[in-house]
């Protein structure tokens, strides 16, 4: 067994596990320990790459949206151990990650993100990405990564240790970035969001989720703030609203938001609903089905069913984040 740690279902504005209650139909928390029958060699940090970035007059929102956009693209990639964007200061930005070798940093310099970031690099920086490769003299050792296998996951929470039988064929999920056009009327989402000095909720990060998740950690909840956290975060989960947000005047064509542009949308669940603010560049995720690959500190939420015996089994675990909400 492995001790793996995991925060709570959520964005760049995390909670940790305790803040959130489980879901009557799930498991969310801290993932305490994995039972498995396969198993990889753990990796240590040898090399790495230090990106930095300054963005173009005006478009410093842009450019932090975009960077916290690739955290998914990160979290695909198998030889990349760690993942971090960072803001220098004002208009200045960082990416930083670490490998175990170059086959996984070559892989990282013409993956995903590096295309992204070339597609995007004259529209948001001022000057060209500055790229070095460094060796990585020591650092904090990383935990081993065991993948899910054919027997049980335990995780903790407020409420308490829930152990949960693994049943074939186990459906794993990730997330993938998106953006606002694939948001319809009644779609299932999430998101996260801050209060504004005059009460508005103003989103912060969306999760688009696919119809077998709609119920999951139904409602809203204030989380607890974070250490030098300008203002308190939220939680939402529900069936969003683009009808009802369309007669305050969102910006909303044919029951889809459109991409580009600031909006509205109420966002329902079983006791209320949420009006929340959606800035233009606000970054999007959809939860989709793919290989995933449990490491400490990752989000995870486990879709549970009751026995008869009052056990609890699951085949379908959803990995949202990476450590510590990154």
């Amino acid at each position: 067994m492995v001790a793996l740690s995991a925060v709570v279902f959520g964005c760049n504005l995390r909670a940790r596990a305790q803040d959130v209650p489980p879901p009557i139909s799930g498991a969310l928390g801290q993932i305490q320990s994995v039972e498995t029958n396969s198993t990889q060699d753990g990796k240590s940090e040898a090399i790495g790459l230090l990106v930095t970035l300054e963005a173009r007059p005006g478009k410093e929102a842009d450019a932090e949206a975009f960077l916290k956009s690739a955290q998914p693209l990160a979290l695909n990639e198998k030889g990349t151990l760690k993942w971090y964007a960072v803001k220098l200061g004002p208009g200045k930005f960082g990416i930083f990650d670490t490998f175990a070798n170059e086959e996984g940093r070559n892989a990282h310099l013409t993956g995903e993100i590096a295309k992204a970031l070339g597609a995007r690099a004259n529209e948001l920086f001022a000057t060209a990405p500055q790229i070095e490769k460094t060796e990585v003299l020591a650092s904090t050792p990383l935990k081993q990564v065991q993948s899910v296998g054919d027997n049980s996951i335990t995780i903790q929470n407020k409420s308490g240790v829930f152990h949960i039988n693994i049943t074939q064929p186990l459906t794993t999920y990730k997330i993938v970035p998106s953006d606002l056009s694939h948001i319809t009327d009644n779609d299932y989402i999430g998101v996260a969001s801050t209060q504004t000095p005059d009460g508005k909720e103003v989103a912060k990060q969306i999760f688009v989720f696919p119809s077998e998740f709609r119920g999951a950690v139904e409602g809203s909840v204030l989380l607890d703030p974070q250490p030098g956290a300008a203002a308190q975060s939220r939680m939402t989960n529900g069936s969003v609203s683009l009808r009802h947000a369309a007669e305050s005047h969102s910006r909303m064509t044919n029951g889809v938001v459109q991409k580009g542009r600031g909006t509205t949308v109420v966002v329902r669940y079983q006791d209320g609903e949420q009006t929340i603010s959606v800035p233009a560049n606000v970054p999007v995720v959809s939860v989709v089905p793919g290989e995933v690959q449990l490491a400490a500190g990752e989000t995870a939420y486990a879709k549970t069913d009751k026995q008869t015996d009052g056990t609890l089994t699951t085949h379908t675990i959803l990995v949202i984040g990476g450590p510590n909400g990154k």
